[in-house]
């Protein structure tokens, strides 16, 4: 006779745990879920590719989308003049869009919108940056996770890795920008929050984490109007303490195009190789 002890309540146990265990749902209402995943959940998310899984040419140029909230949509523009100028193999497709974020999916969805806008763009690099305008409640269809509620942070989270998994889908370098100090005291407070979010989420991922703090800030972190650039003390930031200057954004996107260029030297190399084909 079976010992039910040993070998029946394990088995009871077992089908009771799979049975109380929920999917993983894409609906806005349960990403707060995400807080009671297993750990190997976090482990067994798709990689992000260090580098571009093709080399570019002046004809087949690197294609760099960017994502998120006005200071993307300003790194856009600036970074598609400075690639114009240095005449490098790329083309940048700005996507950003002002007043948006991962809070407020019933403005603006940015995980379901990217989710389609990818595959339909076939990126090799993206460029994402939010934070600006998520200093709010996250609504979702599910109703609204008011900020400081235990439930937000998690949220978010989940927003971030629907980005990220997004991206890893489509096989694309992602440089996630973590947002620069504010000069209003509760934004500044909320970006301080959430850039560890980025940055853990990005090494989990293998995306580059970019933070503007380096060298956008003061020797302890701080909001600064002017920092240095090309040897020069510069505004580097607007009047509003959130946006940037011209100059300010050109600098973001020197030292965005500093860090690619040895990750994807091919999109740096190819006027020389067309150069070279012209002379033969």
């Amino acid at each position: 006779m079976l010992n039910f002890n040993k070998y029946i309540l394990p088995a009871v146990l077992l089908v009771l745990a799979a049975c109380g265990s929920e999917p993983r749902s894409a609906d806005a209402q349960d990403l707060g879920l995400s807080l009671f995943r297993p750990k190997q959940d976090f482990v067994s998310r798709m990689q992000l590719p260090a580098r571009p899984l093709r080399s570019f040419t002046a004809d087949d140029p690197a294609r760099i989308l960017v994502i998120g909230d006005s200071l993307a949509q300003g790194f856009g523009i600036f970074l598609d003049r400075r690639v114009k100028e240095r005449k490098l193999a790329a083309v940048v497709t700005n996507k950003g869009r002002t007043s948006t974020g991962l809070s407020r999916s019933d403005f603006y969805d940015w995980p379901a919108n990217f989710q389609a806008m990818a595959p339909a763009l076939r990126p090799d690099v993206i460029v994402v940056h939010f934070g600006a305008n998520d200093n709010q409640s996250i609504v979702t269809p599910g109703g609204s996770i008011r900020q400081g509620a235990e439930s937000w942070e998690p949220t978010y989270r989940d927003q971030v890795r629907r980005i990220l998994d997004t991206a890893a889908a489509n096989k694309a370098v992602v440089y996630w920008v973590g947002p620069a100090p504010d000069r209003g005291p509760n934004l500044n407070r909320h970006m301080t929050r959430i850039n560890p979010i980025f940055a853990a989420e990005a090494q989990a991922t293998q995306a580059v984490y970019f933070p503007l703090g380096p060298f956008t800030a003061g020797p302890n972190g701080e909001f600064v109007r002017n920092a240095p650039v090309n040897g020069r003390v510069t505004t580097i930031r607007s009047g509003d303490g959130s946006h940037f200057t011209g100059v300010g954004y050109y600098l973001v996107a020197d030292k965005l195009l500093a860090d690619m260029q040895p990750r994807m030297p091919s999109m740096f190399n190819a006027p020389m190789v067309e150069l070279a084909g012209i002379l033969q």
